[in-house]
C-alpha cells in the first residue's frame, strides 16, 4: 500500500475554490454539459494551487525549504558554517515543491480525461482551462528538473485514471527530453492561447491572470524563456535554447516586459491563498542578513553604514539595521537593559552585517545563537514590502528577470539587441518593484508588536529612503556605474557579463533563491566562495550540485534504485550546469 499511495489521486481531496466532493464530481463528470460549465474551471483551480510551495511565499517555503536550503546554495540568506549546513535532511522535504508535484500532475491528467470525454462542439470553449493548468504545472517542472533531472511524468496519475496498479509506480524519464518537451510544447501553448475562445468562466477561476488571455501568453513565453536560457549555456540542448531565445526575442511573442505585466498571485482574505509575505521567517535564525548580497549593494561594504542617494536603495528595504559592534540593539543609547548578565552594551543599530559562507562558525555562534550581541547581524526586515506584508503578491515570473534574461542573450551576441539597456532597465524594474510593495504594505515598522526575543527592538531600526531622490536619472547614472564596476568602484574580472548576472542576483533578492542556485551553477556569476563544512561528519561537505530525491521517492518507489539510484547524489553536476560554478574546495 506504501508504494501505491505516493502517486494515487484522492480526487476528495482535490482541492477547489467552490468544493467539489467526490460524489459530486462523479455526477458531473457522467454528464460532459455540467462538467464543462461547471466542474473543469474548478479542476484547473484545484490543480493549480498544488504549486504554491513553488509559485508562493508559503510558510512551509520561507520557513524549511528557502532560508534552510537555497537560500544557503544561493548564498542570498545569511548562514554559516554550522554541522551539515549545506544540506539538512530535517528540512529536505519541508516546502519542497516536489511534495505536491505527482498530486498536480494527476489532477492534470484527470482535467485532460475529462476534456477528452466532452463532446467535439464543447472543446474549443474549454480547451483554456487546460492550457492555464499546463503552463503553471510547466512552471513548477522547470524548478524541478533543474534539481533532480530525471523525474516521473507521463505515467504519473494513470492508477488513478484506471485503476491499474502497475502504474502506481511511474518509470523516472529522461531530464533532458522532459526539457526539450516543455520547451516545445510551450510554444504551441502560446499559439493556441493566441486564437482559442475564452472560457466562460475563465476570468472567476483563474487566481492568477483573472482570465486575461494576452497575460496568459507572456506567461507561457517568459516561463520558456527562463527554461531556454538554462538549457543555452552549454550541454546538449545549448543550440536548442539559443535558437528558442532567438525566435521569441526576434519574434512577435509577448512576455512580461514591465511591472503592470508581473506573472503573481495576489494574497486573498481568506482560503488556500490566505498568504503573506513570508509568514515563515518567523523563526529568528532564518532572517539573517546576506554578506554577499551587503557587499554589493552599499559602498561600504559589509558591516558599513548604507548613505542616502549614493548607495542601492534596496538594501534599507530588505534588511534592518545592526550595531555596529554587537551591542544590544536599545530604543535610546542611554536606555539601561537589566536581567540579561549576558549583554554586553548597548547601542543604536547604524550598520548593515551580514553572515556567508566563509563567515567563522564559532564568531556567528557567539555573536547569534547564545544571545550575546543579538544585534551584530543584520535581520530581513519585518513589516516592510515583503515579511508581513498581507498586501504582498506572489511573483511568479518580474519583469526585471525578463530584462536581465534579454540583457545576457544580447551580451552574449545570441540575438542582436542593446545588452546595456536592457541591463539598465533590469535594475530599474528592480527598485521600482520594492518601491511599489514598501508604499503598498498592509503596516509600517512603527505597527511592530514583534516579540521577538532576538531581534524585538533591532526590527524597529530601519532606513526609509527618501523614494524621491530615485527617480529614473538617478536610477540610470547608478546602473550605468554599474555596468562597469561594482558598488565599491573595482572593475568586474570577466566584465558586462558578470555585471549583468551579479544584478539579477541581486534583483532576486531572498524571493527566488532558488533561480539563483539555478543561475549560479549555470554560470558561476556571480563569484562567491564557499567553504568546506567544518563538520567531518557531514553528507554534504561542499554545495551541491543537484539535489537528492526526496524520501518518498526514495522509499516507495519500486523503480528508484534501478533507474536513478547510482546518481541519487549531491556531486552530480545536471547536464546543462557547470562543475566550477563557485570558488572554494569543491566535488
Amino acid at each position: 500500500m506504501k508504494k501505491i499511495f505516493l502517486y494515487s489521486a484522492l480526487l476528495a481531496a482535490m482541492v477547489t475554490f467552490n468544493g467539489c466532493s467526490e460524489d459530486d464530481f462523479d455526477s458531473k463528470y457522467k454528464d460532459p454539459s455540467k462538467v464543462s460549465e461547471v466542474t473543469l474551471d474548478k479542476m484547473m483551480s484545484g490543480c493549480m494551487l498544488r504549486a504554491n510551495d513553488w509559485a508562493c511565499s508559503t510558510y512551509g517555503r520561507y520557513f524549511g525549504y528557502d532560508p534552510q536550503l537555497m537560500g544557503k546554495l544561493a548564498n542570498s540568506l545569511g548562514f554559516t558554517l554550522s554541522g551539515s549546513v549545506y544540506y539538512d535532511d530535517e528540512y529536505e522535504d519541508y516546502g519542497q515543491p516536489y511534495n505536491s508535484y505527482p498530486s498536480m500532475v494527476t489532477d492534470f491528467r484527470k482535467m485532460q480525461e475529462v476534456y477528452d470525454a466532452l463532446p467535439d462542439e464543447e472543446k474549443p470553449k474549454n480547451e483554456g482551462y487546460l492550457l492555464a493548468a499546463e503552463t503553471h504545472l510547466y512552471g513548477m517542472m522547470i524548478f524541478i528538473l533543474s534539481e533532480y533531472n530525471d523525474i516521473p511524468f507521463n505515467e504519473i496519475g494513470l492508477v488513478a485514471l484506471n485503476g491499474d496498479v502497475s502504474y502506481a509506480n511511474p518509470h523516472y524519464e529522461d531530464g533532458q527530453q522532459l526539457f526539450e518537451m516543455i520547451l516545445d510544447r510551450l510554444g504551441e501553448i502560446d499559439k493556441k492561447f493566441a486564437t482559442i475562445e475564452k472560457p466562460s468562466a475563465f476570468g472567476g477561476q483563474d487566481f492568477i491572470n483573472k482570465g486575461d488571455m494576452t497575460l496568459w501568453r507572456r506567461y507561457a513565453n517568459s516561463l520558456r524563456l527562463r527554461a531556454a536560457l538554462r538549457v543555452s549555456t552549454q550541454g546538449p540542448l545549448a543550440a536548442k535554447g539559443q535558437a528558442i531565445l532567438k525566435e521569441i526575442l526576434e519574434g512577435d511573442y509577448p512576455i512580461v516586459e514591465d511591472l503592470e505585466q508581473n506573472i503573481k498571485i495576489a494574497r486573498q482574505s481568506s482560503g488556500p491563498l490566505d498568504i503573506e509575505g513570508g509568514s515563515g521567517f518567523d523563526w529568528h535564525n532564518l532572517q539573517t542578513g546576506s554578506a554577499e548580497m551587503i557587499n554589493r549593494m552599499q559602498k561600504a561594504g559589509d558591516g558599513g553604514v548604507w548613505v542616502e542617494g549614493q548607495d542601492d536603495p534596496r538594501l534599507p528595504l530588505m534588511y534592518c539595521m545592526a550595531t555596529a559592534n554587537g551591542e544590544q540593539p536599545t530604543d535610546v543609547e542611554s536606555e539601561v537593559v537589566v536581567g540579561d548578565p549576558l549583554k554586553t552594551g548597548i547601542a543604536l543599530p547604524s550598520v548593515f552585517r551580514g553572515a556567508s559562507a566563509n563567515t567563522s562558525y564559532d564568531t556567528f555562534n557567539d555573536m547569534f545563537f547564545n544571545r550575546l550581541n543579538r544585534g551584530f547581524y543584520s535581520r530581513v526586515r519585518r513589516n516592510g514590502f515583503f515579511w508581513g506584508n498581507k498586501n504582498w503578491d506572489h511573483q511568479i515570473v518580474s519583469s526585471f528577470e525578463i530584462q536581465f534574461i534579454k540583457a545576457e542573450v544580447y551580451q552574449r551576441g545570441w540575438v542582436a539587441g542593446d545588452a546595456k539597456a536592457a541591463f539598465k532597465e533590469g535594475i530599474r524594474q528592480s527598485i521600482k518593484f520594492l518601491f511599489k510593495y514598501q508604499n503598498g504594505r498592509s503596516v509600517t515598522e512603527t505597527d511592530n508588536g514583534d516579540s521577538d526575543y532576538l531581534n524585538g527592538k533591532q526590527q524597529r531600526y530601519v532606513i526609509n529612503p527618501d523614494q524621491s531622490i530615485y527617480d529614473d536619472a538617478w536610477i540610470d547614472q547608478f546602473a550605468e556605474a554599474r555596468w562597469s564596476t561594482h558598488i565599491n568602484g573595482t572593475p568586474y574580472t570577466d566584465g558586462n557579463l558578470e555585471a549583468i548576472l551579479e544584478q539579477k542576483w541581486v534583483a532576486f533578492g531572498y524571493l527566488y533563491c532558488g533561480e539563483q542556485w539555478c543561475d549560479l551553477r549555470r554560470t558561476g556569476y556571480p563569484r562567491m566562495y564557499y567553504e568546506k563544512d567544518h563538520d567531518v561528519t557531514a553528507i554534504v561537505p561542499y554545495p551541491c550540485n543537484r539535489l537528492r530525491y526526496i524520501a518518498n521517492e526514495r522509499n516507495y518507489n519500486v523503480h528508484f534504485q534501478d533507474e536513478v539510484g547510482t546518481y541519487d547524489n549531491y556531486a552530480d553536476v545536471l547536464f546543462w550546469a557547470k562543475a566550477d560554478w563557485h570558488d572554494g574546495p569543491t566535488w
